[in-house]
């Protein structure tokens, strides 16, 4: 108990009373601090939620409510330095769950972009494969097509070549028929050369003296038939 010996009794009274405030203010004010430390943490484990730190600290946003939780429970059994301590932890749990969640949405928007750009970077690599394909595609038909029109001309060649003998084939038989069928012919060649014959002279018996006379030859014409046969 308190005792103010040397004070008149009014003066004992106001002091007394003076001295039995003293601690309520105190115990006030850790009142006060202890509720806005847990109005603080509360306040940023509800930012950590807007931002998805649920999702991308999830550990972290867990025990910053947890720690939340037992600050709770501490101030309601009077324990307002235990409570102050246990919101001020919450806090510090809920400021890491933010950053950490903020540096993996960085991360995760990072990636996103490399994502993008190399799947850019690949469809333009598929589209110039597809174009190089298509252009090797089209000179391999062209290629084809000027096979087939050669194969096509040489078919064309060829078939001319064969018409050309069968027509050769069929004129020669065709003249081996005609003359098959040709009359014989048979030249005469008719030679005509001059030829001599001497006759002996008539004998005259003279009265008077013979006499001898002499023939004259005569002239004969001979002809020679020549006769050619000719067979087929």
């Amino acid at each position: 108990m308190i005792k103010f010996p040397h004070l008149t009794p009014n003066l004992a009274i106001a002091a007394l009373l003076a001295a039995t405030m003293i601690p309520t203010g105190a115990h006030a004010g850790e009142q006060t601090r202890a509720e806005a430390a847990i109005a603080e943490a509360k306040g940023k484990i509800d930012a950590g939620d807007k931002v998805g730190a649920a999702d991308q600290a999830p550990d972290l946003q867990r025990q910053a409510r947890e720690a939340l939780m037992s600050a709770q429970d501490l101030l309601s059994h009077h324990q307002k330095t235990q409570a102050i301590a246990a919101a001020h932890h919450a806090s510090d749990l809920a400021d890491q769950a933010i950053t950490s969640a903020n540096a993996r949405k960085t991360q995760a928007e990072r990636d996103r972009r490399n994502d993008l750009r190399n799947s850019a970077a690949s469809a333009q690599q598929s589209a110039a494969s597809a174009e190089v394909r298509a252009n090797n595609a089209e000179q391999a038909t062209t290629q084809a097509n000027m096979r087939a029109n050669s194969a096509e001309q040489a078919t064309a060649n060829a078939n001319m070549r064969a018409d050309t003998a069968q027509q050769s084939s069929d004129a020669a038989q065709a003249d081996a028929l005609r003359q098959a069928h040709a009359p014989v012919t048979t030249s005469v060649a008719v030679t005509e050369h001059d030829a001599v014959v001497r006759t002996k002279a008539p004998v005259h018996h003279p009265r008077r003296r013979p006499a001898r006379h002499h023939a004259h030859p005569a002239h004969a014409k001979t002809t020679t038939t020549v006769i050619t046969t000719s067979h087929r």
